[in-house]
C-alpha cells in the first residue's frame, strides 16, 4: 500500500464517511455489481480485478488498500450511482463531455492517447496482444482502424480504444472513447484517471509480452 499524504488521506476518509447511509441494495442492479448487504460491502471489478468497498475502506483480493487513484475511482463510482440506468451509450471522446475543460482534455490526451501512440508506434501487433491480454474484446462495429478493442473497465463503463499505426504520411494516432453516459457514473477527474490507467496497464502488459521493446 502506498503511503498517502495528509490531503489524500483526508479525502479518502471523507468519501468513506459518505458511504455510511448509502443504500447498496439499490446500487446493486443499477451498477450491475455484487453487494453483501449483511456486511454492507460492494464488490466492484476494475480492469478485471475485484475490489471490496465498504465504510471500512477499499481493499483488493489480498485485503490490502490499493493505490489512491483506484480508491477514489471506486468510491466515486459507488457514490455517483444514478437513480436509473442511463441510456446514452453512443461513443464520445473525453472533450465531448460538458465538464471536461481544456486543461483536463490536454492532460487526458498527454497521459493516455498520446502516450499509447508514442510507445506503440510501429508495433500494432504488440498493442493487439497487450489489449487482448488485458481483456480487450472486439467491438460490435467493424471500425476501420488497425487496432480496435473494448475494455470493460467498470460495470456500465466500457472504454473503446482505436489505434492507427504510423505510415509514410501520418504518425501513429490513438483515440480513447467512452459511452456518453460515463459522466453519470464518474466525474471528469476520475474518467481522466481511467485513461491513464489504461495506458499504464497496456504499457505494463506490453512489457511482459514483448520485454524491453515497449516504452
Amino acid at each position: 500500500m502506498e503511503k498517502l499524504n495528509p490531503v489524500f488521506e483526508k479525502n479518502y476518509k471523507g468519501y468513506l464517511e459518505a458511504l455510511t447511509d448509502l443504500d447498496l441494495s439499490i446500487r446493486c442492479s443499477i451498477l450491475d455489481i455484487s453487494v453483501d448487504e449483511d456486511r454492507k460491502t460492494a464488490e466492484i471489478p476494475f480492469f478485471g480485478s475485484i475490489y471490496r468497498v465498504s465504510r471500512e475502506g477499499v481493499v483488493n483480493a489480498d485485503g490490502k488498500r490499493p493505490d489512491y487513484g483506484t480508491c477514489i475511482i471506486l468510491l466515486k463510482y459507488l457514490l455517483m450511482c444514478p437513480r436509473q440506468i442511463p441510456i446514452e451509450d453512443d461513443w464520445v471522446s473525453y472533450r465531448d463531455f460538458k465538464d471536461s475543460g481544456l486543461s483536463l482534455d490536454v492532460s487526458f490526451s498527454d497521459n493516455s492517447s498520446r502516450a499509447i501512440s508514442k510507445i506503440y508506434s510501429g508495433q500494432k501487433g504488440a498493442l493487439e496482444n497487450a489489449a487482448a491480454a488485458l481483456g480487450g474484446t472486439r467491438p460490435d462495429f467493424d471500425y476501420p482502424y488497425d487496432v480496435a478493442a473494448v475494455f470493460r473497465v467498470l460495470p456500465r463503463v466500457p472504454v473503446l480504444l482505436l489505434f492507427n499505426d504510423e505510415d509514410d504520411e501520418f504518425p501513429a494516432k490513438t483515440s480513447i472513447l467512452f459511452e456518453r453516459r460515463a459522466d453519470q457514473f464518474l466525474d471528469m477527474e476520475c474518467i481522466a484517471m481511467v485513461g491513464g490507467y489504461l495506458f499504464d496497464k497496456l504499457k505494463r502488459t506490453g512489457k511482459l509480452i514483448m520485454g524491453k521493446n515497449i516504452g
